[in-house]
């Protein structure tokens, strides 16, 4: 009887440390993230719209993130106050989302025509920095989802984990 007890000591000692050792590596890899994202260059909601459409200086094609399209996610970061010092971890609140166009749904957030949160925020004189993050559009829910989590973003304005939208060719722009 005695071996038996040892024997399930020693096995839940192992179930036990294997259940560690996975959360501390869980903890890790959101560390991780966290920081390269914090890390990465923000640009401010300004920023963005100033740079929407820009005049070609040899009367070529326009330029600006109008004309940059690509599949991907973005995390907009809240603040009451600017940004002076490039530190982007103590914001407010924060949006994450993903478009087959990020650059065209960052400005409809920016113009009203996105999350109603982050366009209120910005007409009554709060700051928004957005970092947008290019990937392959069947990544591109995984993402999404594991940004969420990494910034309980659900904890602010999304309302959903993410990772909603069908990326096949047959329901590329369908949510389910």
């Amino acid at each position: 009887m005695t071996d038996v007890r040892q024997w399930l000591l020693l096995f839940g000692g192992l179930v036990l440390i294997f259940a560690l050792l996975m959360l501390w590596l869980s903890h890790r890899k959101t560390r991780r993230m966290k920081k390269a994202i914090r890390d990465a260059r923000f640009l401010s909601s300004d920023e963005f719209e100033r740079d929407w459409i820009l005049e070609s200086a040899a009367g070529g094609q326009p330029e600006g993130y109008k004309y940059q399209e690509f599949a991907g996610c973005y995390v907009i970061l809240i603040f009451d106050r600017p940004v002076l010092t490039g530190d982007y971890t103590r914001y407010d609140d924060i949006y994450i989302g993903q478009s087959v166009n990020v650059t065209r749904r960052v400005h409809s957030h920016f113009t009203g025509k996105g999350n109603g949160d982050v366009y209120a925020d910005l007409k009554f004189g709060r700051y928004a920095y957005v970092q947008m993050i290019p990937c392959p559009r069947e990544e591109m829910n995984d993402l999404e989802r594991a940004l969420i989590d990494t910034f309980h973003a659900t904890e602010s304005y999304n309302s959903t984990r993410g990772g909603g939208a069908d990326r096949t060719r047959r329901g590329l722009f369908h949510r389910h």
